[in-house]
């Protein structure tokens, strides 16, 4: 018999074979075979990420909010069943039929769910224009479907209407008020809308019940950064320091925000961890070396541009940073040079042309027997 259905791993529905997306719950069918009905106990291992609904109080009368361009990241988790409800895997396993069985009947299409389907397509392709009315329709086809609110909440952010966009996220957390992917998305709309108090509120919110909750670590630690308290960011990248200790990006991360609350010793050790790793990394690399010229080891300072300069000779940000070093130093002409191979292996970086100028009036200095004040 040839199957004519994916099955959904989260809630067992059956969807037509072109579909990318459950249209009942909205859970990815990549890489779901053909005619294969699949246990929803996988869903139900979810039940650890859900969260009280009760720490979103804030989620009414929010206002109006201003709002750009919003990511669209389908993270549509599967709706929470009681312990109690556990379905049995058995009814979900397509029998096999004997041979003289006639055809099956297609399976009834959900309501709304060639809306949905069309919108979210229209979506991802950055239409969000064209994807509203589709996803408004799939939410007047089935008010109650959550995943469809919070799409639809998703476009609306993305063509503009903040309010609608609000109150179709207030709704989408009613009827599943335990998602905790709608409440992320919630959260990330309250700090992308300029309300940074709020959304500090929603993050940490989830965080009290998922300490561990990665994307939320990330997102709350990168707003407290955005507005310059450190400390409060400190201890969130440690976390994510802690959970994946060879990630070299957060590595550099936390030596940033060590630097930036005044832990200098921690910030060396933490992009020291990075070099040995990645003796190719720039950033890491300028940053180190601007702490020892903090410290008055310049020598030690320029010593770590030139050692990468050794390795790539081509590293437009070393030359950039080693200039800069050597310009502070005293040494004009050899920050001359630096600042033009800056400008050549990166001219279309937003500061070549400032460099290159610089480079310029440095040099008419020299010529005239001038010095080089750093600043000037």
């Amino acid at each position: 018999m040839n199957a004519d259905f994916r099955a959904c791993p989260a809630c067992g529905s059956r969807n037509k074979p072109r579909w990318e997306f459950c249209a009942r719950c909205g859970e990815s069918l990549q890489g779901v075979p053909l005619g294969e009905s699949t246990p929803v106990e996988a869903a139900l291992e979810e039940e650890d990420q859900n969260i009280s609904s009760a720490a979103f109080p804030w989620v009414t009368g929010l206002g109006l909010l201003a709002f750009g361009t919003l990511a669209v990241a389908v993270t549509v988790s599967s709706e929470k069943r009681a312990p109690d409800r556990r379905p049995n895997p058995g009814i979900f396993t397509l029998p096999t039929l004997p041979a003289s069985a006639p055809p099956a009947r297609p399976a009834v299409k959900d309501a709304g769910a060639e809306a949905f389907d069309e919108g979210y397509r229209l979506l991802v392709r950055g239409d969000a224009a064209g994807a509203v009315p589709r996803l408004a329709q799939a939410v007047a086809d089935a008010p109650e479907n959550a995943s469809y609110r919070n799409m639809y909440a998703k476009a609306l952010l993305a063509a503009g209407s903040t309010d609608e966009a609000m109150a179709q996220f207030e709704a989408a957390l009613r009827l599943s008020p335990d998602n905790v992917g709608f409440l992320s998305d919630a959260a990330r709309a309250l700090d992308r809308s300029g309300k940074p108090v709020e959304a500090a509120r929603a993050y940490q919110s989830i965080l009290d019940r998922q300490p561990a909750h990665e994307q939320t670590l990330r997102d709350l630690s990168s707003l407290h950064q955005r507005g310059g308290r450190f400390d409060l960011a400190l201890p969130l990248v440690r976390r994510l320091a802690e959970a994946r200790p060879d990630d070299l990006v957060i590595r550099q991360e936390l030596g940033l925000v060590l630097e930036k609350t005044g832990d200098l010793a921690g910030a060396t050790q933490e992009y020291e961890k990075v070099l040995r790793e990645r003796p190719d990394a720039s950033i890491t690399r300028g940053l180190l070396a601007e702490i020892h010229f903090q410290q008055g080891q310049k020598a030690e300072a320029i010593a770590l541009f030139r050692e990468g300069l050794a390795r790539d000779g081509d590293a437009a940000l070393l030359h950039r940073g080693l200039g800069s070093l050597l310009e502070r130093t005293g040494d004009a002409a050899e920050a001359v040079k630096e600042y033009r191979e800056y400008a050549r292996l990166a001219p279309n970086a937003p500061d070549a042309k400032q460099l290159a100028d610089r480079a310029e009036r440095l040099e008419r200095r020299l010529g005239a027997g001038g010095s080089s004040p750093s600043g000037t």
